[in-house]
């Protein structure tokens, strides 16, 4: 075989910059993750509001940073759904699908316990994604009503945290969009604040 037939052997050089780019995320932008399924990610962000719930949960270490970090994604992608993206609108399904998923499994309730224990970014998210889902119909009914009316105590806990300066405004503006459901309302005697 002459010079000119030769298969060209790839240098360690070139080898080791495409494995340093690879581990560095130069190519992240090409793939992009494929989106979870709202059950999916109601899931998961039910598991880690848990740790975060849990009183033995380590508050600090690279452990915890890591269930953070992974919260404030989760979090986000419920709040991506609920409103959309840059890229496309909320899809009514997955809205309902989500919804439901949040009041079956208690997302709700703990997204409301957790929130002081939020970095400022997950409790703006968390709020957003409160207030949206008390405004998302499924099968024609706005089914966070029927759970507010039956865990009236988160009522009370609303009201509680409205008067901490770091959460009040989070829990503030929850707050407002529970008692836009008239039978919340008068159930908890803020009727004449409606």
């Amino acid at each position: 075989m002459d010079k000119s037939q030769r298969i060209p052997q790839k240098s360690p050089a070139l080898k080791k910059a495409v494995l340093r780019a690879l581990h560095r995320g130069a190519l992240k932008g090409l793939f992009k993750p494929k989106p979870h399924a709202p059950a999916d990610v109601v899931r998961h962000a039910r598991s880690l509001l848990l740790y975060l719930d849990d009183s033995n949960a380590e508050s600090g270490g690279t452990k915890h940073a890591e269930k953070m970090a992974e919260l404030n994604k989760f979090i986000w992608e419920l709040k991506s759904i609920l409103y959309g993206n840059n890229e496309s609108e909320p899809a009514a399904e997955a809205c309902a699908q989500l919804t439901q998923e949040v009041f079956k499994e208690n997302t709700f309730r703990l997204l409301i316990i957790c929130l002081p224990k939020l970095d400022l970014e997950a409790r703006k998210d968390a709020t957003q994604v409160v207030a949206n889902l008390q405004r998302q119909l499924v099968h024609s009914r706005l089914i966070a009503s029927d759970y507010l009316e039956a865990n009236l105590d988160l009522m009370d806990h609303l009201i509680s945290g409205y008067e901490d300066q770091a959460i009040g405004l989070h829990y503030g503006a929850m707050l407002r969009e529970c008692i836009r459901h008239q039978s919340v309302a008068s159930s908890t005697g803020m009727k004449a604040m409606w």
